[in-house]
């Protein structure tokens, strides 16, 4: 799917409400002590209606735009974010036409995944972010968490990036 000017200012208008949300209001309401990833659930969301390459190029941006946000090694969270959007668009062709139900275990699945790679890549260069009994959790919140998120906000993504038409010619 090629990004039309529409498009482009719909994705923009979305991840700026959702980083905005992310700052100021989701670390103030906790899941088990733990703080939901809202932005990563977009990403998934969103790159399961783009192509592979334009997932990845959205989760890199999104991820920069976080990393200028908090307190982890430059480009951590844009690494991870990008893998995340790359992997969700490489499965859309197939998750995209299914039901809300399994797209939004895909996104759980997807989260926790990138949830548990953020860590380990966080291990490979010496950080000691969460250890391994908290890990688990963290996963298992982000995971619990995008299964409601995604019944929200599956409605406003299809808006946003409608599936072409396809028109027989005869």
């Amino acid at each position: 799917m090629t990004l039309d000017s529409r498009a482009i200012s719909r994705l923009a208008a979305i991840l700026f409400t959702v980083l905005l949300i992310q700052i100021a209001l989701i670390p103030h309401f906790r899941v088990a002590g733990y703080i939901i990833d809202l932005p990563l659930i977009a990403i998934l969301l969103i790159s399961f209606r783009l192509s592979a390459a334009n997932g990845a190029l959205t989760g890199f941006l999104v991820g920069i735009a976080i990393d200028l946000a908090i307190h982890t090694p430059f480009g951590m969270t844009a690494l991870t974010f990008s893998m995340a959007g790359y992997a969700a668009g490489t499965v859309s062709s197939q998750i995209v036409e299914r039901n809300l139900v399994t797209r939004a275990l895909t996104t759980a699945l997807l989260a926790a995944t990138t949830t548990t790679v953020f860590a380990c890549i966080g291990a490979l260069i010496g950080l000691e972010y969460v250890t391994r009994r908290e890990l688990g959790a963290i996963a298992l919140v982000t995971a619990g968490a995008s299964l409601p998120i995604t019944a929200f906000s599956d409605p406003i993504v299809r808006w946003a990036f409608p599936l072409p038409s396809v028109q027989i010619n005869e």
